[in-house]
């Protein structure tokens, strides 16, 4: 008998430790898998092991992105188990946002001064379009499916 590879598809970074960030989002009731878990005065635990997809669309994948694509890929999960209502999933794309301006500061204080001072404008730019891209996606896309389970082979 051949024993089946269980999987899903999509992932690019996966955690190495357990990851905890104060989200102000509070859940409207308990749950959450053997990863991402979400606790009443909004603290979001993010398990070691957790696999998410980084920037999505026309968004890249750098450093600055992966600390906020980590915590908003974990709320919108959250949203498709109903553990966050469509408020919830509203504030965790603001948060996305607010999350990537800091990130891109963060990275720009290492950067020589010419770059930094780019990167910095661009802290300020760059959230705007990739959180209304990510709400777009939210109202017409998105949807409550956790996703399907494949087998292999």
């Amino acid at each position: 008998m051949i024993q089946l590879v269980h999987y899903t598809e999509g992932y690019r970074y996966q955690t190495e430790a357990d990851f905890e960030w104060p989200t102000g989002i509070k859940p409207v009731k308990q749950g959450g898998n053997r990863f991402v878990t979400l606790r009443d005065d909004g603290l979001l635990y993010i398990a070691a092991g957790y696999a998410w997809d980084g920037a999505s669309g026309p968004a890249w994948n750098d450093t600055a992105f992966v600390r906020p694509s980590l915590v908003h890929d974990a709320l919108c999960q959250l949203w498709a188990l109903g553990i966050i209502d469509d408020a919830g999933r509203a504030a965790a794309d603001k948060l996305l946002g607010k999350m990537l301006r800091q990130d891109m500061q963060i990275v720009a204080a290492r950067m020589p001064w010419v770059t930094r001072k780019a990167f910095i404008a661009l802290s300020y730019v760059r959230p705007l379009w990739v959180v209304r891209g990510v709400s777009w996606y939210s109202e017409h896309i998105a949807n409550k499916d956790p996703g399907e389970v494949l087998t292999a082979p």
